[in-house]
């Protein structure tokens, strides 16, 4: 392969947020709700237009309670307050931090393609306390952009600035719509993390430092 850019998504591939389905439901169950479903096309449908900047954060969560079966104005409110609080609690997969060190050593170019109504800014914060703020080359935000994967746009928009095409460039991805639209430009794939439902991309890595043994060096 002649690869020479390596693009990530963000959540569930760098970093996962282990404890938020757990904080979520127990608010709920607390409140004698009901847990949220584990697969809602309809809750997925209304978080990609969140993320795409089409609604705002707030606007989002309050659906989201209310769609959980919430009617009280206040549990809504409070609902919306824990929500929040769950968006900074991040967790780092093993070995992120090394890898990506590692490989931009090599001369990878390195960048982040995701869906996320979190700014740059916040994320950046979380990035730092691993020692990977300043590692990117380039940075595709759904929100900023307008668009969410698998749309063409978000992974062009990574790939544009480093003037690389896509058949030069990796996408790790853990879903499988994110990663048959970049399969679709011609990207070579990887998954890592992948939900239930991703079974198909040109490569699977157990362990992230395994990114490591998939690319040869860029000429």
């Amino acid at each position: 392969m002649n690869i020479s850019t390596i693009l990530f998504d963000a959540g569930d591939i760098l970093y996962s947020k282990p404890r938020r389905k757990h904080n979520i439901s127990k608010f709920l169950t607390d409140r004698g709700y009901s847990p949220p479903k584990v697969k809602d096309p309809v809750e997925r449908a209304m978080r990609l237009k969140a993320h795409a900047g089409k609604i705002g954060v707030t606007e989002f969560m309050q659906w989201l309670m209310q769609h959980y079966g919430v009617a009280d104005l206040q549990t809504i409110e409070d609902g919306v307050t824990m929500l929040k609080s769950q968006q900074n609690d991040v967790t780092f997969f093993d070995g992120v931090g090394p890898t990506l060190h590692e490989l931009k050593r090599r001369g990878f170019k390195l960048g982040v393609v995701t869906n996320t109504f979190n700014p740059p800014s916040e994320k950046n914060i979380w990035f730092k306390t691993i020692g990977i703020d300043g590692i990117w080359d380039s940075y595709a935000d759904s929100c900023e952009l307008g668009v969410v994967k698998p749309d063409a746009a978000i992974y062009l928009a990574a790939l544009e600035p480093l003037g690389v095409e896509p058949h030069n460039a990796i996408f790790v991805g853990h879903a499988q719509y994110e990663i048959d639209g970049a399969k679709a430009l011609g990207m070579t794939t990887v998954r890592f993390n992948p939900d239930l439902d991703c079974l198909s991309s040109d490569y699977r890595v157990e362990n992230f430092k395994d990114l490591l043994g998939i690319a040869s060096m860029p000429s």
